[in-house]
């Protein structure tokens, strides 16, 4: 299967219409649930506490960018404070981190220089970035990679 086929068209929702929330996973259970049971979709799980200035703007991006990605990818927003399993099963110590699986597995990001990242710990520039960024998600583990190339270099914006 190729990623991009299951991308649809990059339509704007009207302005003035709201956008819905993205699902919320409230347990550790419903965590593990959503990585291991996505067979065949890059799950996306953006971390941190829901009230963050960062968490906020990154959930928008998201919003924005979910109809895009639903076929080749999941999106969840998992809440530091109500599920600190997370935080210690995939070591996030910054505010905020959007991590990648694929068939239950972290999918390690070389956002430039070469360095291997376990997600990114910044919010996106906007909706193509992510979608950008989701569909060399979707190739490289659909090509069995172990670690993806980001399609930016990241290695001068932000410190990492």
């Amino acid at each position: 299967l190729k990623c991009g086929s299951r991308f649809r068209g990059s339509l704007p929702s009207p302005a003035g219409t709201s956008m819905a929330s993205l699902p919320r996973l409230h347990s550790a259970y419903a965590v593990e649930q959503a990585i291991l049971g996505e067979k065949s979709k890059v799950v996306c799980l953006r971390v941190g506490e829901e009230f963050e200035p960062d968490c906020i703007r990154m959930d928008e991006v998201l919003r924005e960018a979910v109809g895009i990605v639903e076929g080749a990818c999941s999106i969840y927003a998992v809440d530091k404070q109500e599920v600190p399993e997370c935080v210690q099963e995939f070591q996030v110590i910054e505010p905020m981190a959007t991590l990648f699986f694929f068939r239950g597995r972290l999918l390690p990001l070389d956002l430039g220089a070469g360095g291997r990242q376990k997600g990114i710990t910044w919010v996106v520039s906007g909706r193509q970035e992510f979608i950008e960024l989701v569909e060399a998600v979707c190739r490289g583990a659909q090509q069995g990679r172990d670690f993806i190339v980001a399609p930016k270099d990241y290695s001068m914006s932000f410190r990492y």
